[in-house]
């Protein structure tokens, strides 16, 4: 049982090493993109504009744009090859199974860029802050805690992991402008889910009020009442206990699920 194993984690060895000799240009290509524009637009406007930053805050929404669209970008292009005949059957040949390619473009695109973007934005933020300093003798306030303060911020991470999952899984689906298709397949999907909570709420609540109009979908319910001179509003939440399922569910059930998914459908994978 332990050399198959190791014969197993070897065959991943020589994939990976495959995956980058025939990748390298496009990582690298993409590394390079990313760390310069993060630190480029900073530093044009430290430089040219002379806009300091003067607190950490101020970069914060730059960092989370390129987490997720970087990343998902990065991610749609999982299984690219299976895109052109001559390339999707090399990449089924190859001598390791489709657990095993799962496996590794798995890695690379969630925890590869994800340890990669955080360095690159640590990096980016020293250079910015030692050339402010340099430049406009003014120090970047460190103001911002990313998993603290409220502790809801979170969140913002198991959505990313969630978004990522969902894109991988459109990867195996789509093999040609597969962020695009994955995007409106995703857009197309959440107005699925509004229509059919527009539905439960007029069935709970009639037809007398546009209660869905001002609603969060599955989630919240506002009504608006009194009149003419005097309004109030009630709300109707839905109970903790399934509030606390929903997050259960983002955090350790969604993302799981799309990944095998992904897996399952990537093993029935034809060309």
């Amino acid at each position: 049982m332990q050399p198959n194993n190791v014969f197993n984690v070897r065959r991943m060895q020589l994939y990976l090493q495959k995956h980058f000799t025939d990748h390298y240009r496009f990582y690298g290509m993409g590394m390079l993109a990313i760390f310069g524009l993060m630190t480029g637009m900073a530093l044009l406007m430290v430089l040219v504009a002379r806009q300091p930053f003067h607190r950490i805050n101020e970069m914060v929404p730059f960092y989370y744009i390129g987490l997720f669209f970087g990343g998902l970008l990065f991610t749609s292009r999982a299984f690219n090859e299976l895109g052109s005949k001559e390339k999707g059957v090399d990449f089924l040949m190859l001598p390791a199974s489709q657990f095993e390619k799962f496996i590794t473009l798995f890695l690379i695109s969630s925890i590869g860029y994800f340890l990669f973007y955080h360095i690159s934005s640590y990096l980016s933020f020293k250079i910015i802050e030692s050339t402010q300093l340099a430049a406009l003798n003014q120090k970047i306030e460190r103001n911002y805690d990313f998993l603290d303060n409220p502790k809801e911020k979170v969140y913002i991470y198991y959505s990313y992991i969630v978004l990522q999952a969902a894109f991988l899984l459109g990867a195996t689906y789509f093999h040609k402008y597969s962020f695009i298709k994955t995007v409106l397949s995703i857009f197309a999907a959440g107005f699925g889910l509004w229509l059919v909570n527009c539905i439960i709420v007029t069935l709970i609540f009639g037809f007398g009020h546009d209660f869905w109009k001002r609603s969060v979908p599955f989630l919240l319910v506002s009504s608006l009442e009194g009149g003419p001179t005097s309004w109030h509003t009630t709300q109707y939440l839905i109970p903790e206990w399934l509030q606390n399922t929903y997050l259960f569910m983002i955090k350790f059930v969604i993302a799981p699920v799309l990944w095998t998914i992904a897996y399952f459908r990537l093993k029935d994978q034809e060309i």
